[in-house]
């Protein structure tokens, strides 16, 4: 990982198929951060990009020494890409943010002034979301299921536009689990943090990556990778099916022994089986998905493959 103090200020950015918005982009970051009269550098992670994001970046590169550039093998995830670009930088104070222009530069400056001397953390949220209907319901949906599982212990924040000290970094790095979605980690570890309100644009060019599927994949990361949710409710589930099963019994019982009625048990014997035989199924799953997060755990590999760096 980078030391700090080279730069005063380091600027990490994930970056995959948005060779039409970069020019733009670091044209408005150069004009913001050369405003700061702080000395800084920008570092963009082309998470395997395959429309000629990483060819623009070493144009832009050329003309600009404040520009650093990683490249990724493949495609590995915004969560990688962010991750390498932390191992990288060099800032005391670190700022993330996505490459699409939704989070528009000119804000910065705000979450530089919102740190004080107990502040180690700065987290956003949009005046008002710029996104479509169906984004922002599953944003919405997320962020209210994800603060459901840790409860009010833990203020969640999933917005990607943050800073940070340089310390908040050395702790993500200290955790060491495969499930490294950055926003959770770090409303999780608690530090000293504050919330302010900025700015949301709507995106101009390009499409966004993240789709509804993407959404409810996180969703899965998030239970299965910060709780053991699954499992509680498996554990409740079968507890409500033996109860199920125990209240039959005494039903069926009770109807030949008091009334003397004998009720036809195929019907009744296949549904509490069909109960049964599901449960068993999702307990298989829920429990399979856990041993694979520990298989690939053992496995320790690398989370990203870098394939060039260009300083």
């Amino acid at each position: 990982m980078g030391k700090g103090g080279s730069v005063e200020i380091s600027l990490v950015i994930p970056v995959y198929n948005e060779a039409a918005i970069l020019p733009e982009l670091v044209s408005r970051l150069n004009k913001v951060c050369s405003g700061l009269g702080n000395s800084y550098e920008i570092i963009f992670v082309d998470d395997g990009s395959d429309d000629g994001s990483f060819e623009t970046l070493q144009e832009l590169k050329r003309q600009d020494p404040h520009l650093r550039l990683l490249k990724f093998t493949r495609n590995f995830g915004q969560q990688a890409a962010v991750l390498a670009g932390f191992r990288l930088c060099r800032g005391d104070i670190v700022v993330q943010l996505d490459s699409d222009l939704q989070h528009p530069p000119e804000e910065i400056p705000k979450l530089l002034e919102a740190f004080t001397g107990e502040v180690d953390l700065v987290t956003t949220i949009p005046k008002q979301r710029r996104d479509g209907f169906l984004r922002t319901l599953g944003s919405r949906y997320l962020h209210g299921f994800g603060q459901l599982l840790f409860g009010r212990t833990v203020k969640l924040n999933l917005s990607s536009f943050r800073a940070m000290r340089r310390g908040v970094i050395e702790k993500v790095e200290a955790c060491r689990d495969r499930s490294r979605y950055m926003a959770v980690l770090m409303s999780w570890m608690a530090v000293p943090s504050v919330e302010i309100q900025v700015e949301h644009h709507i995106r101009q060019k390009g499409r966004t990556k993240y789709s509804i599927l993407n959404l409810i994949q996180l969703t899965w990361d998030l239970i299965t990778g910060y709780s053991n949710f699954p499992l509680r409710v498996v554990t409740y589930m079968g507890l409500f099916g033996a109860l199920i099963g125990f209240a039959v019994m005494l039903f069926l019982l009770y109807q030949r022994i008091v009334q003397g009625v004998l009720i036809e048990g195929f019907i009744v014997l296949s549904a509490v089986f069909a109960f049964f035989a599901g449960v068993q199924l999702l307990s298989i799953g829920f429990l399979g998905e856990y041993l694979g997060r520990v298989h690939m755990q053992l496995q320790n590999r690398p989370d990203y493959i870098i394939e060039k760096v260009i300083e």
